[in-house]
């Protein structure tokens, strides 16, 4: 019996150690924000996720990434058909988010354009219509997403 409580003892000595070792790694480890300023705090929540330096091999490209989504509203408008540079960008069929597709592109800095025809309901006259954005990019770009989602587009 004596065995048998030192051993619970033990274990519940052992079981506090390992406890307030993990709540002082947490408290002091390497994700605490402790001792930072507010634009160090910043800058660790908002962490940027493109590229950092020009494309290897050619510094004069620029890269353009293109993500393609049908309208959130299910009743709203379906993409048909995406062009960039006069490019057609392969369509896949809608997912449950409206994803169709995305495609990258390294380019030289200059004016593009990006076409998109979206497909209305059937009640509404013209059932296709045509959308077309003037993309300038700078030579001091390193990376831009375009985001195409029904009618709109936004440029990051």
């Amino acid at each position: 019996m004596r065995a048998y409580r030192l051993l619970q003892l033990l274990f519940g000595m052992g079981t506090l150690l390992a406890i307030s070792g993990i709540w002082l790694s947490l408290l002091h480890g390497p994700y605490s924000l402790e001792g930072l300023s507010e634009q160090e705090i910043a800058q660790n929540v908002n962490n940027y996720l493109g590229p950092h330096a020009k494309v290897v091999g050619a510094p004069h490209l620029v890269r353009v990434q293109l993500l393609i989504y049908d309208d959130p509203d299910p009743k709203g408008v379906q993409i048909v058909n995406v062009q960039f540079d006069h490019q057609n960008v392969p369509l896949k069929p809608r997912d449950i988010f409206g994803f169709r597709g995305q495609a990258s592109f390294q380019v030289k800095p200059h004016r593009y354009l990006l076409r998109w025809t979206v497909q209305r309901d059937a009640l509404n006259w013209p059932r296709t219509e045509t959308h077309e954005e003037l993309l300038t990019i700078d030579p001091r770009d390193l990376w831009i997403q375009i985001n195409i989602s029904g009618n709109s587009a936004s440029i990051s």
